[in-house]
């Protein structure tokens, strides 16, 4: 009877509610996720869990006014330790995680289901360095246990590396 948006915020993810199917929106404030200032991806999965992928235990906050002094391109803080979590709560707890990549810079995430029962997480790493696109395959047995146990199961598979320019620094 109600919709949870989520939003992307400078000091983590802010949220609104709808009771009236997205006619009128409560105001925003502060949700209990936290999150580095970086596009995080959230769905619902076949088996009704909520799947988020997100930043979580990342090390370092974001400066604000840091930030609003740097010119066009922005140097971000704390896109750290991308890890698939899972809700059975809609989105109240998130007690089931996965870590994905613990390193710096890595970021923008996008997630699929696939009909083989693996869940497909794509993301960039050094998008200015290394250029770098990765996929994960895991599934949501992986998530629940906190480790690969799936047959395929896999972290980091290089999806696509761009070379066509040197290094921007």
């Amino acid at each position: 009877g109600s919709l949870w948006m989520l939003v992307r915020t400078f000091d983590g993810i802010g949220e609104s509610f709808s009771y009236d199917n997205g006619y009128t929106w409560t105001p925003g404030r502060k949700s209990h996720i936290d999150g580095p200032c970086s596009r995080f991806h959230i769905r619902r999965l076949r088996s009704g869990r909520l799947l988020m992928v997100n930043h979580y235990h990342f090390e370092q906050r974001i400066d604000l006014d840091d930030i609003m002094s740097q010119g066009n391109v922005k140097s971000w803080k704390g896109r750290s330790h991308l890890t698939a979590l899972l809700s059975e709560d809609d989105g109240a707890t998130w007690p089931y995680s996965l870590l994905l990549d613990e390193r710096n810079e890595v970021s923008y995430p996008d997630a699929a289901e696939g009909s083989d029962g693996y869940i497909y997480i794509t993301y960039d790493h050094e998008r200015v360095t290394e250029r770098e696109i990765l996929m994960a395959r895991i599934t949501e047995e992986d998530i629940l246990k906190g480790s690969l146990t799936g047959e395929n199961s896999s972290l980091r598979i290089l999806v696509n590396k761009a070379l066509g320019q040197p290094d921007i620094h």
